[in-house]
Order: C-alpha cells, then structure tokens, then sequence
C-alpha cells in the first residue's frame, strides 16, 4: 500500500518511466476531464512514497498520450527523460524536452534541446524504444488525431503513421529510421506499417550489433486492430548517418 507522501491526482495517458539504476518511478503529464498535465511525481519503489522534486527550467506544454524515454548519463551519475509528442486536445506535437535527474544537490532541470535533422510528423500514441547502444531512442508509427477525418482524402488512413525515426540524445539529430518487416508466427496476418496504440520492446541484435526492436499490435485504419509482430532492425549505419533534412 503506498501510505505517504504527495499522491498525483487521477489521469491517462501519462508516463511512467524506471529511473536506471534506481527503484525510482518518474510519472509525467496525462490528462483527466480535458484538463491536460505537464506535472512530474516520483515513486520510490522501496518506500512506496511518492514525492515531488525541485525542478529548474519551464516544463514543457501538458500533453497526455506522448513518450518518455529514460536514458542513462554517460558517468552513470543519473540519467535524462527524453519527452516526445503528444497531444493536448487542440494539436498534436513533435518536439523534443529533456528532464535531467543529475543535479547534485538533489534538483532537476528541464531543457529544450535544438534538433537537427527532419523530424517526425506531429504524433501521439506512438511506440519510443532506447537501443542497446543506451543513446539513440526509436520512434515508431503513432498518429494525429487532431486532423480532421473527414477533410483528410484517405481518412484516418492519413491519420496513422508506420514510419520510423531515430534520435541520437548525444547529438541531437534525427535520423530516418528502418521500415518494419512482419514476423511470421503460427496463424499470424501481416497487417501493414500503420499503427497507433501498440507496444515496442528491444530484443537482443545480433553480431553485427545492430539494434532489434518487436511491435506487437495496435489500432489500425478504419478501426481495425493487429495481434501481429513487426521487425525493426536498426543497423549501425543507420544510427551514424548524416542528418536529411525536409526542403
């Protein structure tokens, strides 16, 4: 039973993120009644207290339905949460916001790093894997319900995403990301790029150190649903490539 501290208020669409080589839970934004949140809360797992910390910086705008990715600081000393997406009932977003927990008197800091390269589309319920190289963090499918349905010529067929980007936190630069291969298992149906609302986990690569992630399911076009895997297979190539950018 968690008995003490400052408990966050009832909402979705929130994150919660393992703090590495913590037992500590970061929970960020959400939404409840149309009312959007940019507040973080920290569950100590040992203790089951929740706390608030001391954060420098502007938060970033409330968003629910977004990622937050927690990537170790190179010393091991702490790591940073890497905000991506997200909605807030009015638009959808794409930038990026760092909360870096390594403050050595105990404070955290929000910042908004410059990125280069071509970024993703403005999305929300996406998948954001950190490969195993615990820098460059997989940005996959998701969608953007703030377009209008019915003035968009496919539908939510434009709605939802199936592509992929890569997010070097060192450089700060995107990256196009690798497309997505059906797994083939026992009674299993390709059911396409397309999706929003599915689940990523990172597997182990092989020899050549590449990077694997899974996708299992999601919500398609026209309110269909997967139960099927896809493939991501991130190379070292792809992770030290130059950045494209949009024309």
């Amino acid at each position: 039973t968690i008995r003490f501290g400052q408990i966050p208020s009832g909402r979705s669409g929130h994150t919660a993120s393992l703090l590495p080589g913590t037992k500590e839970v970061v929970v960020f934004g959400g939404v409840k009644n149309s009312k959007w949140q940019n507040s973080v809360a920290v569950l100590d797992t040992t203790r089951w207290h929740w706390t608030v910390p001391k954060i420098i910086g502007d938060a970033p705008r409330p968003r629910s339905y977004h990622s937050a990715t927690a990537v170790p600081s190179l010393d091991n000393r702490g790591c940073i949460l890497v905000v991506f997406g997200g909605n807030n009932g009015s638009e959808s977003m794409n930038t990026v916001h760092v909360l870096d927990t390594s403050g050595e008197d105990g404070s955290w800091t929000w910042s908004h790093p410059k990125i280069t390269g071509t970024p993703p589309s403005p999305r929300t319920g996406h998948c954001a894997t950190l490969l195993q190289d615990n820098k460059t963090i997989l940005i996959y499918g998701g969608w953007d319900p703030m377009e209008d349905e019915d003035e968009s010529e496919g539908g939510d067929e434009t709605m939802i995403c199936g592509d992929s980007f890569l997010l070097n936190t060192e450089t700060w630069t995107w990256t196009p990301g690798p497309k997505s291969e059906s797994v083939s298992h026992s009674g299993s149906k390709n059911f396409g790029p397309k999706r929003t609302g599915a689940q990523s986990l990172l597997v182990q690569g092989n020899e050549d150190s590449c990077s694997r992630v899974l996708v299992f399911g999601g919500r398609l076009p026209q309110e269909k649903f997967a139960n099927d895997f896809l493939n991501l297979t991130v190379s070292q190539q792809m992770i030290d490539a130059e950045p494209k950018y949009k024309l």
